[in-house]
């Protein structure tokens, strides 16, 4: 039998909206809905294999107007959809037009009835029908020959409905579903149904009575409250069934022809697709739906060639005696074996156990290639293979710096492929390649990023993930003991002050105790389904108006640190009891590295429990521990960036630069600075390159709104080089599409234009402060390749923190490490014209650093 998907096309594309909030080109256009939709529909196709693709709308205004003539308030009240909905809609239109997929609309109808029409039509024509839709009101469609397909919000998953599910659901059979509609009403279509008649009291009075006119036939029959609302409600209940009631007889006819999936022309999608910077849905597109197994260029904004490149197998050929490298080599290691290509043509491939020594060597003095080399390094490693390749391209990370934002940068969603064979695969990432090249020769700056901080740094990434950072599991285990120890002492000062046992970790059975039994005060407290918030931000609000609140944020920090660090930690520990993080480039959109698998990089250190958790982490036997850590470094970064003379000449005084501000923003000597009033000023100093607000630093300082208020601006008038550059960062992000670091490393900012507040705001924050802190990220990477090639055989880098490096090494060299680690990363950039200080200290665990 043929299959008919009838798509309710604004029900899908409010899924979309708001599954994907704040997505738009790289000139504001937003594109969130569309993205949603299409991700949807594709899932769709995979999952039905329809024979014909319709969508229903809803003509904006009209579509209510039958309903309305009934009942007057229905669907009164609903929210407008924000601007940023109704902009995408043409682009909506334009996708569909390239799959060719019908969209049918029709004055005074809604989607709904056009859908029950259709349905209707096709069984007539023996076609099967499934309706997809996020309305539970089409269930009232389901037979024998239509199912119903809803969309869960903020997902692709379609969950089938068939007349088993249906009744599983509500108790009740599919035609009792318009009358169960009838009773209970319907909120969101303001369709009133019958007062205090809620779903369990509907579904008794149906599987009892049948339906609407058998429950109205034996009134006499109902007692107390539920007879006289349901005398009262005749009327409300028997329009509310006119108006649940979907039309499957409305004036409008589907285009089988029209409809038919086969006229979709795959080279429109994959060009629209393309155009709305949709890339990783062209990966996700059916085989079926593809010509030839098509890939797409690695792009971004519009400047590599739109050239469609085709994919055609290499030919695996033998193993040569001698493998000769002229030019890039694209290899990878599959099931334990390398595969090397030195054309695009063809490629051999080997157990690596059985390569040659003069293999690696060879590698080792050509431009390597591979999807992502870090982990060929590591798979290599398993094996018991230890190269180091001198000139590396990585694809992966070629993609991130491209596009940081992109949110697919696998190899199957850059070749455009979804299970390719390996000989697909490497045919498909020499296309990738050769893209990227283009790419990078058009924008030289990001060319040097690549070639002389990312593609170097993967194998001192691979280096510290492959060697670990030793801990001692017994530090750790009596840490946790004394964690329990005290979160339960807490548990049970807090029972006391309340009088009775509850449980700290019920969020219903906090908000209890906090609001209903100690009657702490509510306002400005937000409230969900089960009652007032206890989260961080509410209790910040209620700090000082009970000491409860200040041992509910104890016992939080020593659960966090038991079940995050201290009970985990020696689980992923090796048998050497070595950690081994995995440090990622393609992550934070600024370039600055992440830790993940564990997270070592987010160790809390303000605390003095965070703090005991680092001495865990040790030196192994006569080595020690030598950390440098760059002092004051986004700060004085922002003053280079901002040609802050001020600033610059005070750091390369060595004036104490929060003492200074805050001598300045209140006006006294120096010498009368207050420790308060310089927190004060370092909060403001480090917080504005974060965008704060007079709300941030009201809250982080204990000052008034007003004062903080007034502390910005005396701050910025102090400061006015870094408002200024403040500023034009943001003009250059709204007119150029993208900000950029002091080296030329890229990130877009398609949300400048958002229509959306929160959105736009969050874009302004992150647009302001990457230029710093991508800047800050290049350094460090520079500063840990330059290390490396110092240290030689002294010692070896374990982990990087942002801005800064920890090395393990014999304590005979631990003075040299010091001197390499300051030296070279105080001298690592002398163009900028500031002075970078590095603190840098040793001992036998990280605690002591």
């Amino acid at each position: 039998m043929k299959r008919l998907a009838v798509i309710d096309g604004k029900s899908v594309f409010y899924r979309g909206y708001y599954a994907m909030p704040g997505l738009s080109l790289p000139d504001g256009t937003p594109t969130g809905g569309v993205f949603g939709f299409i991700s949807i529909a594709i899932e769709l196709i995979k999952k039905l294999e329809p024979d014909y693709v319709a969508v229903a709308w809803d003509i904006k205004g009209t579509s209510a107007a039958k309903r309305l003539e009934i009942f007057d308030g229905y669907k009164l009240g609903r929210t407008k959809p924000q601007e940023d909905f109704y902009a995408q809609l043409p682009i909506l239109r334009e996708v569909l037009e390239a799959f060719n997929w019908p969209l049918y609309e029709l004055d005074r109808y809604e989607a709904d009835d056009i859908m029950g029409t259709f349905a209707a039509q096709a069984k007539k024509e023996g076609v099967e029908a499934c309706l997809v839709t996020g309305d539970y009101d089409l269930l009232q469609l389901i037979d024998d020959n239509t199912g119903v397909y809803i969309t869960r919000t903020g997902s692709t998953d379609l969950v089938r409905y068939d007349a088993a599910a249906f009744e599983a659901k509500y108790g009740i059979k599919v035609n009792q579903f318009i009358d169960y509609k009838a009773l209970v009403g319907d909120s969101s279509d303001n369709i009133p149904g019958v007062s205090n008649i809620g779903p369990k009291a509907a579904q008794m009075l149906l599987t009892t009575y049948g339906d609407l006119d058998g429950i109205y036939a034996h009134t006499n029959d109902l007692k107390g409250a539920q007879q006289k609302n349901i005398v009262a409600g005749k009327n409300a209940a028997y329009m509310s069934q006119k108006l649940a009631r979907i039309f499957t007889d409305a004036p409008i006819k589907i285009d089988w022809n029209a409809a038919n999936i086969e006229r979709t022309q795959v080279d429109k999608v994959i060009e629209v697709l393309r155009k709305y910077q949709f890339n990783s849905l062209v990966g996700r597109l059916p085989r079926h739906m593809k010509i030839g197994d098509k890939v797409i260029d690695v792009e971004a904004a519009g400047e590599v060639s739109e050239e469609k490149a085709e994919i055609v197998s290499l030919e695996v050929v033998k193993w040569p005696d001698n493998l000769r490298i002229d030019g890039p080599v694209l290899i990878d290691v599959i099931d334990d074996a390398l595969w090397v290509s030195t054309d695009k043509n063809t490629i051999a491939t080997k157990p690596v156990v059985e390569v040659d020594t003069s293999v690696w060597t060879a590698l080792g003095m050509a431009t390597v290639v591979s999807y992502d080399v870090k982990d060929v390094y590591h798979k290599l490693a398993a094996l018991g293979v230890f190269p180091r390749f001198s000139n590396v391209h990585d694809i992966r990370q070629g993609a991130f710096l491209i596009d940081p934002l992109r949110r697919d940068r696998s190899a199957h969603a850059l070749i455009g492929m979804e299970a390719p064979e390996p000989t697909q695969l490497l045919a498909g990432l020499w296309i990738v390649y050769g893209s990227q090249v283009a790419f990078f020769k058009k924008v030289p700056k990001l060319a040097r990023i690549a070639q002389e901080l990312d593609f170097p740094l993967t194998y001192i990434l691979f280096r510290i993930e492959h060697k670990g950072v030793l801990v001692d599991p017994m530090v750790l285990h009596k840490m946790s003991d004394e964690l329990g120890s005290e979160h339960q002492k807490l548990e049970q000062e807090m029972c006391s002050m309340v009088g009775y046992e509850f449980n700290i970790g019920s969020p219903a059975q906090l908000s209890e105790v906090l609001f209903t039994k100690l009657q702490l005060p509510t306002a400005g407290i937000k409230k969900g389904k089960t009652g007032y918030s206890t989260g961080q931000a509410e209790l910040d609000k209620l700090r000082g108006q009970h000491p409860i609140i200040e041992l509910i944020e104890q016992t939080r920090e020593l659960a966090k640190l038991k079940n995050t660090y201290t009970d985990s930690l020696p689980k992923l520990a090796d048998v050497h009891h070595r950690i081994h993080t995995t440090f990622n480039q393609d992550v934070a959109s600024t370039g600055r590295l992440s830790s993940s698998n564990p997270n070592l990089q987010n160790i809390p250190i303000r605390t003095e429990l965070g703090r005991k958790i680092r001495e865990a982490f040790i030196a192994d036997g006569d080595k020690v521990l030598v950390s440098a850590d760059y002092s004051q470094f986004e700060l004085r970064l922002a003053a280079i960036l901002a040609n802050d003379k001020k600033l610059i000449n005070d750091f390369n005084g060595d004036v104490d630069i929060h003492t200074k501000t805050a001598s300045e923003v209140y006006g006294i000597p120096m010498g009368e600075v207050t420790k308060h009033q310089r927190r004060d000023a370092k909060v403001i100093n480090f917080g504005v390159l974060y965008g704060m607000s007079p709300h941030g630093l009201a809250a982080q300082t204990g000052m008034s709104f007003g004062q903080a208020k007034e502390f910005i601006e005396q701050y910025f008038k102090l400061r006015e080089p870094i408002r200024r550059f403040i500023d034009d960062t943001l003009t250059k992000a709204r007119t150029e599409g993208y900000v950029e670091t002091y080296f030329g490393r890229r990130r877009p900012t398609p949300d400048i234009k958002s229509s959306n507040f929160m959105v736009r705001a969050g874009a302004e924050r992150a647009a302001a402060n990457m230029p710093i802190q991508g800047t800050e990220a290049d350094l460090m990477k520079l500063a840990m390749i330059r290390v490396d090639e110092k240290l030689g055989d002294l010692g070896d880098q374990v982990l990087q923190i942002h801005d800064s490096i920890l090395v393990e090494c014999p304590e005979k060299n631990a003075d040299k490490v010091a001197n390499i680690l300051k030296t070279t990363m105080e001298e690592i950039a002398p163009e900028l014209g500031i002075s970078l200080r590095v603190d840098v200290s040793s001992g036998k665990n990280w605690g002591d650093l």
